[in-house]
């Protein structure tokens, strides 16, 4: 019956998010298993031992191949609760504290099998933050690059219109009117009178 609730559990923890990894940790002392579980809480995730015929239940309904392989003997299975390269490094780093006591043996994440080595390549990817500002970054840099052009250009343009305003002779300016034949013009003739 416990065995059968472990399964269910397990099952179940994996239908919604199937992104665990599978260690080794059956030579790692109790007090040392216990300090790597309250690493793997402060990151959402947590730590599972099971044997191999109970692992090899709990994923025989993903249809993995060469999963199963991974689940030989007693295992840990770490559950990510969140983010997962985190994860990946702390567990990475804690392997490589207690490498007489613990092994990384593979993951699966996003339904892809990772072998050991790829799971050490995840733990040294940096945070989501980083990693989203390098996008940014990326996208951001050649469309800085098109503005700062065309602003130039700009600036080139207006500095030409400048120069060549600048070369143009200024017209005189526009004569006083003559008077209009209209307007009574005074002689002196008129004045003596």
């Amino acid at each position: 019956m416990v065995k059968e609730s472990i399964v269910d559990e397990l099952s179940t923890a994996l239908s919604k998010q199937p992104n665990f990894f599978v260690t080794s940790i059956n030579r790692l002392p109790a007090s040392e298993a216990d300090v790597f579980r309250r690493k793997l809480s402060t990151s959402q995730a947590r730590l599972i031992m099971i044997n191999r015929r109970l692992g090899q239940r709990v994923v025989a309904p993903l249809h993995i191949a060469g999963l199963q392989e991974l689940l030989e003997g007693s295992v840990g299975l770490v559950l990510a609760g969140g983010d997962v390269p985190p994860i990946a490094k702390l567990i990475v780093e804690f392997r490589k504290a207690h490498a007489e006591g613990m092994a990384v043996r593979g993951a699966l994440i996003d339904g892809a099998l990772l072998d050991a080595p790829a799971v050490e390549t995840l733990a040294s990817l940096p945070p989501k933050p980083m990693l989203l500002a390098q996008v940014v970054a990326t996208i951001e840099s050649p469309i800085a690059e098109v503005i700062f052009t065309v602003e130039r250009l700009i600036g080139d343009l207006a500095w030409l219109v400048e120069q060549a305003a600048a070369k143009i002779p200024a017209e005189p300016a526009p004569a006083a009117p003559a008077p209009s034949p209209q307007t009574p013009t005074t002689t002196q003739e008129e004045e003596k009178t």
